[in-house]
């Protein structure tokens, strides 16, 4: 645009000097022509504001991770003039969603119109601005410009698929037999075994009302009964850096396999209190159904952007829990800087289940595999590895769920 404008007030200024050194009816009629074409280019812009015409339609808004998006764009030009220089704009997050959603740059004959539609798989949960970003249409001269956008922007949430993990014969889901509990049964089910701080989270049910009273802040009571079935989950949120692609993948994975299992446990009477860092330390507890479901929403849009390292994370809820419990750890990246403290946590009584997608590229990458895959799981930390142990679950369409069998009992 800026040659073009700079290429017309050259042809403007010669038109001038042909009139200097020649002022007869040719030179005067070039200069009147150029000089009043920029007026006609404004009543062109007039008839195109007022007849141009586009229209956009999306199947649906909420979608499952591996679902098909169907999205269509129609453009009309109801105008009788040739519409040249016209670009439309898509929104970068639907451009790297949809690999063929690109910026176009087209042009309409008169009375015509322009389509486009795409179908395709959706890959990554998460929310996404789809379809026009805004449209720019220039005169005819390519002097000016203007701009069409969206009264309201079209935006998809993609919520991550829910596995039958029930449906794997490994140990970490096996609930019914009990082999992920801590259970003491020549205890009765109401005697206190410990008392702590209150975190965010907490059933109100299970403060100590007198012990808060005399020590002026809230503290929780744990019972037998309430530590038996009670799971602690951490999840490293982190914000991991590499490939973007690889690293949806990877955040993809460990969302999609924390999900699944939490809808095994809260189905079997497990109590999960899941901790991650949210600005500060958070913990929340689902005991239910309806208590998934808000899991579920919640942990299937949030983002791996947290600055505090995971291990600070690990120590902080480690102080929390003062009995032996079973804790499950979850990272989509595992570093050898997480050793030690996992180390600490088991030694600590804690029955631990790691979950991980893989262990941080570089030189020590073949030393922290076989870690994980020989030594850890010597000393009695379950290790499972979400790329490797769910390659099948992955690969079956047929297992995927839809968002509305979140809240299924």
């Amino acid at each position: 645009m800026k040659k073009s404008r700079i290429s017309y007030l050259l042809i403007l200024l010669l038109s001038v000097v042909y009139i200097y050194f020649d002022s007869g009816f040719l030179p005067y009629t070039i200069f009147y022509i150029v000089l009043l074409t920029p007026l006609v280019s404004i009543l062109y812009f007039v008839v195109i504001y007022y007849t141009f015409r586009y229209s956009e339609s999306l199947d649906k808004r909420e979608y499952q991770k591996g679902e098909v998006l169907s999205y269509s764009l129609e453009i009309h030009n109801r105008s009788p003039f040739y519409i040249a220089y016209f670009t439309v704009f898509m929104q970068m997050e639907g451009q790297m969603l949809i690999k063929g959603m690109k910026t176009e740059h087209i042009s309409l004959k008169p009375f015509s119109r322009q389509s486009f539609s795409f179908s395709v798989p959706i890959l990554y949960r998460g929310k996404y601005k789809i379809g026009i970003s805004r449209i720019e249409i220039r005169d005819f001269l390519n002097l000016v410009s203007f701009y069409y956008k969206p009264k309201v922007e079209k935006q998809i949430s993609v919520f991550p698929r829910i596995l039958p993990m029930e449906e794997l014969n490994i140990p970490y889901i096996r609930v019914l037999e009990n082999e992920y509990l801590s259970i003491d049964k020549n205890r009765g089910s109401t005697e206190i075994s410990d008392i702590r701080d209150y975190l965010y989270g907490d059933s109100l049910k299970k403060i100590h009302w007198k012990l808060s009273s005399k020590f002026n802040k809230w503290l929780i009571k744990e019972t037998t009964a309430s530590t038996e079935k009670e799971f602690w989950i951490l999840i490293n949120l982190e914000k991991l850096s590499g490939d973007y692609e690889e690293i949806l993948k990877l955040e993809d994975r460990t969302i999609e396999v924390f999900v699944s299992l939490a809808r095994v446990f809260i189905r079997s009477g497990v109590v999960l209190k899941v901790c991650f860092y949210k600005n500060e330390e958070t913990c929340f507890t689902y005991s239910d159904m309806n208590g998934f479901k808000k899991l579920y929403d919640l942990f299937s849009f949030i983002p791996f952007d947290r600055e505090v390292s995971f291990i600070d994370e690990m120590s902080f809820f480690m102080e929390s829990m003062r009995e032996p419990r079973s804790v499950l750890l979850f990272t989509p990246v595992f570093n050898e800087r997480y050793l030690n403290c996992i180390n600490k946590i088991n030694a600590f009584g804690h029955d631990v289940s790691l979950f991980y997608c893989k262990a941080e590229s570089g030189e020590t990458e073949t030393d922290i595999e076989r870690v994980l895959e020989k030594e850890l799981p010597e000393i009695g930390i379950k290790v499972m590895n979400m790329y490797k142990n769910m390659e099948q679950l992955s690969e079956e369409s047929s297992w995927n769920e839809g968002k509305a069998s979140a809240g299924d009992g």
